[in-house]
This record gives C-alpha cells, structure tokens and sequence, in this order.
C-alpha cells in the first residue's frame, strides 16, 4: 500500500524519498511508518502523527491512501 508523509522541518527523516510516497506492507502500522523512514527510535516518542488531519497512535494501522502529517510534541507554560 501507498501512503503520503509530510513532516514539519525538524524531522529528520532519512528515507524519505522527495515524492513524499512511502510503499508499505497491508497492515502497517504508524510505527513501521516511522521505522521505514528512519527515524531513530529513541526520537519516534517525540513524534506525534495525524492520518488524515486525525492525530492517530504509533499503533494505528494506516490504510491505502492516508495523508500523514509528523509533528513534535510542544510544551509549554
């Protein structure tokens, strides 16, 4: 399956190729994802991901199609 990935500048994603499309086995999940573009893991905990503008868990199986959006989790006071 085909999914398409866009992260904020501060990612950096290794394996991501510039067509933004990452080909994936069915049933992957959001951490496959992660995995399969490099993002070390230690740093995927700092990832937060929306599929199809609904933020989703490292768990969530991603279907054929899906927009992702990576983001980083902000604090603040």
């Amino acid at each position: 399956m085909k999914v398409t990935v866009e992260h904020i500048a501060l990612i950096h994603a290794k394996n991501l190729d510039a067509d933004r499309h990452v080909e994936l086995p069915e049933g992957a999940s959001v951490k496959d994802l992660l995995d399969r573009i490099g993002i070390e893991p230690e740093h995927q905990k700092a990832v937060v991901s929306f599929i199809n503008k609904e933020k989703a868990k490292r768990s969530h199986t991603l279907q054929e199609g899906d927009a992702v959006f990576l983001s980083l989790a902000i604090g603040g006071g």
